[in-house]
């Protein structure tokens, strides 16, 4: 346990379960302190909680709906407030992992699915990445790190065109918000996952879950612990010289 991250302040969405739970247990192990975002499980948020503390980690959760600018808003008001203050209005680590997918054909998608999509895979994340970079502009250093998609990249399967859409958008942004905050020690970067065995995905048995173990060269699919992993390092300090990356963790997926 080399404690790279003790002292820094990490924030990770959607953080009650999957990838975003793995994320929440890496940092805090690397010594952060997480906030563990959730949507509407304040059960499994404290669930992460507890299991991070129980690791001797420090954790809190706070619930907000991203998918509105009430919610991202409600979640950015409470970062002063985080673990008594004692971060003064610091935020060292954004990590964006919350989003949303709909599954079907483009021409069968309903009139809200845009927004559905856009408004929290890609809106919440600029919008706290806005708040989130002031407070490290400030501080001379941070990290903000989008989990975006292997899809973000390609366009493997048919059938999540929109999804597909807001990923490669997040790409951009990542890129583009890398050029304005490097010169002031601030890190912006993406992880790309591929398919990773969650309760989200398709489950074994079923035709997709085959097609997409077929599609993967080392033939499974990952799990979130490998996830976090990639977060983790360009979370370190070591990642300082990493910055508008798009970091693919899929098995060869798209290769």
């Amino acid at each position: 346990m080399t404690q790279a991250l003790k002292g820094k302040l990490a924030l990770v969405t959607g953080a009650s379960r999957g990838i975003g739970a793995a994320i929440a247990a890496r940092l805090a192990r690397d010594g952060a302190s997480v906030i563990v975002h959730y949507a509407s499980s304040s059960e499994r948020a404290e669930a992460v909680v507890k299991e991070i503390r129980d690791a001797g980690g420090e954790a809190e959760a706070v619930g907000s709906n991203l998918s509105t600018l009430e919610g991202v808003r409600s979640l950015i008001d409470s970062l002063n407030a985080a673990f008594g203050g004692r971060f003064e209005g610091r935020l060292d680590i954004l990590v964006n992992n919350a989003g949303t997918v709909e599954y079907g054909p483009f021409l069968d998608s309903s009139e809200t699915s845009y927004d559905t999509h856009f408004n929290l895979n890609v809106r919440a994340p600029i919008e706290l990445a806005k708040d989130a970079a002031a407070r490290m502009v400030a501080a001379g250093w941070g990290r903000i790190i989008n989990v975006g998609s292997a899809f973000g990249e390609a366009a493997p399967l048919p059938g999540v065109t929109l999804y597909i859409a807001s990923k490669f958008a997040l790409r951009g942004f990542t890129r583009g918000l890398s050029r304005e905050l490097g010169k002031y020690g601030v890190t912006v970067n993406a992880v790309q996952p591929g398919p990773i065995d969650t309760e989200l995905a398709p489950q074994p048995g079923t035709e997709d879950h085959a097609t997409m173990i077929k599609l993967a060269s080392v033939g499974r699919f990952g799990k979130p612990a490998e996830i976090a992993a990639a977060v983790a390092y360009l979370a370190s300090p070591e990642a300082g010289y990493t910055t508008g990356e798009s970091l693919t963790v899929d098995g060869g997926w798209i290769a």
